[in-house]
């Protein structure tokens, strides 16, 4: 059973397996390679994912979600109609959405994925994703940052070569940059750097700023403050859509008309937005945005202690790389043409297939491609100082230094600040700032039980240890007694909890039988799930599969799709019989 790769991205997504030991894209349920990440929730409330969704979006805003990702690992909910989502039930109808993709294409189930993230995803949003996964029915066990994975793909075609590469990834929603050695058949990455808050379409809001600022100079006209606020959404929407459209063809021409009819009513009249920007426009909007990146460009390449005569090859990924101030901005900084010879909309997914098949065995890493990543941030706990005789808290001490190779545990000895002290909560960061509170909070534990006595003569180990997925664990050891108190940093903003999960699990399914078709296959269902507490491995997975298959076929009032689902759950449970 294959283990596919996921790229989830703010704007586009896309799935890939190993065939023959080489990626390939499998194309969705529309046929395309890519997915727009877009969720809708139709009138009738039924859940339109992709292209279906994003094209609709400029007549139903208020019912469409879209770029997501950006509020994974946050408590922020997102809404659509009268629905209110946390992150992870959209991005996991996303996911759902692309396993079915999967499954129709492979012609089998398919119960496990690896997902990409961006490399400076923290902690809360790695397990936001992960959480996401387990809602769409999917095992993600393997969380691979976005630029190692494309590092991996253009790996897997350079694994003669010795070389030091840099990835450049600009997406649509964020930024990635990380340097990467290989050698021998092993890609390490030396260095991670990024934005999360800074991808394409943040150049989409400038340019739609732009369209209306332009109008009303021109018009005299607000596009944004006329007519009812349904009204304005909706113009923004098909503003913003349109947006998109122009940045594209920026990339290939150096002026583009804009021509919006009807995009409002004045004094009881149409009106239409007809004008044109050039190439030169659009990169002085977005230039300052794009400078932020040779920034973070210059933070990895330092962290790697490699200089830009050190770097080989830049390979640009992410379908924001297309544009050619970028472009221009990465070669005046190494010098040199970046390479452009992979899909930079496919290469993400194309090596999270890779990574999938590494964790299944299909790739012999002694024969072929081993995978060293780094934490790309710095972690660590919150300490107190002595500060003119007082103790003073809110002091951050790192204890693993960002873009340390991974796996990796480090711990430190820190000793009571206090007399007689008999508890210590330990707090625990992630940043670079030497005060916590500009750093971002993870999560914390209570350890007690310190035998009291002076301050200074308690010693407790403090020990973190960061997994290949970028989970976080953290240990406390009172040294003089040995007792324990860990967390895996669980319980932080940001993160469903299990109950939660179950509540969201419930919601997802609770309309398919409401379904009109429902009585016609009303018996099969049943007998399918009392079959599933009699199944184990293979058989019970491809057993879940299809129940879940058919009810997503009812909730959407799929007859063709129900009807097939029916059949081949019947083949199935009399095979089982």
């Amino acid at each position: 059973m294959a283990i596919i790769g996921i790229d989830l991205g703010t704007t586009n997504s896309a799935v890939a397996f190993l065939k023959n030991g080489k990626p390939e894209i499998i194309p969705n349920l529309d046929g395309a390679r890519t997915t727009p990440s877009v969720f809708q929730l139709t009138i009738g409330d039924e859940i339109i994912i992709g292209q279906d969704a994003k094209s609709s979006m400029p007549g139903a805003p208020d019912r469409t979600i879209t770029e997501v990702k950006r509020s994974m690992g946050t408590d922020v909910t997102v809404t659509a109609g009268n629905q209110e989502y946390r992150p992870e039930e959209v991005s996991a109808q996303i996911l759902r959405y692309l396993k079915k993709s999967a499954e129709d294409f492979l012609g089998e189930a398919v119960t496990e994925a690896v997902v990409t993230v961006p490399a400076y995803f923290s902690d809360s949003q790695r397990k936001a994703t992960q959480k996401a996964g387990e809602l769409a029915g999917l095992k993600v066990e393997r969380i691979i940052n976005e630029p190692t994975a494309a590092a991996i793909a253009y790996g897997m075609e350079n694994l003669e070569k010795d070389q030091n590469i840099l990835v450049y990834d600009l997406g649509g929603g964020t930024f990635d940059v990380s340097v990467v050695e290989i050698f021998e058949g092993v890609v390490e990455v030396k260095a991670s750097a990024g934005d999360n808050h800074l991808g394409g379409v943040d150049f989409d809001n400038a340019l739609t700023e732009w369209i209306s600022t332009n109008f009303q100079k021109q018009e005299g006209i607000d596009l944004f403050s006329i007519g009812s606020q349904k009204e304005i959404n909706e113009r923004k929407a098909r503003i913003k859509l349109e947006a998109e459209n122009i940045k594209k063809s920026l990339s290939s021409q150096k002026t583009v008309a804009i021509n919006l009819p009807f995009i409002a009513m004045h004094n009881n009249a149409p009106i239409s937005i007809n004008t044109s920007i050039t190439r030169e426009e659009f990169e002085a909007m977005i230039g300052d945005m794009a400078r932020k990146t040779i920034t973070e460009v210059e933070k990895a390449l330092s962290d790697s202690k490699l200089s830009v005569d050190e770097i080989d090859e830049v390979l640009l990924v992410g379908g924001s790389t297309r544009i050619p101030l970028i472009q221009q901005l990465v070669e005046e900084k190494f010098g040199k043409k970046a390479k452009k010879d992979i899909n930079p909309d496919e290469a993400v997914a194309l090596g999270a297939a890779i990574q999938g098949g590494i964790k299944s065995g299909e790739i012999d890493t002694s024969q072929s491609i081993m995978v060293i990543d780094v934490c790309p941030y710095t972690l660590g706990t919150e300490v107190v100082k002595n500060i003119g005789g007082q103790v003073v808290p809110g002091f951050f001490d790192p204890i693993i230094p960002r873009n340390s190779s991974i796996p990796i545990s480090e711990s430190k000895v820190y000793y009571t600040a206090n007399d007689n002290q008999t508890r210590v909560n330990v707090n625990v960061f992630q940043g670079d700032n030497q005060y916590i509170d500009q750093n971002i909070f993870l999560g914390e534990f209570l350890l007690d039980g310190i035998p009291a006595a002076p301050k200074g003569e308690e010693a407790i180990e403090v020990k973190f240890s960061y997994d290949i997925n970028g989970t976080l664990q953290v240990e406390a050891t009172i040294v003089s007694t040995g007792k324990k108190a860990s967390s895996v940093i669980k319980a932080q903003a940001g993160v469903m909890s299990d109950e939660e999960v179950n509540f969201a699990k419930d919601r997802l399914d609770k309309e398919w039988n409401q379904s009109e078709l429902y009585n016609e296959v009303k018996s099969v269902i049943t007998r399918g799930e009392r079959m599933l507490g009699e199944t184990t491995g293979l058989e019970q997975e491809k057993l879940f599969s299809l129940l879940q298959n058919i009810k997503i076929a009812l909730s959407r009032n799929d007859k063709a799709m129900v009807k097939k689902y029916e059949e081949e759950l019947t083949d199935l449970l009399i095979e089982l019989v």
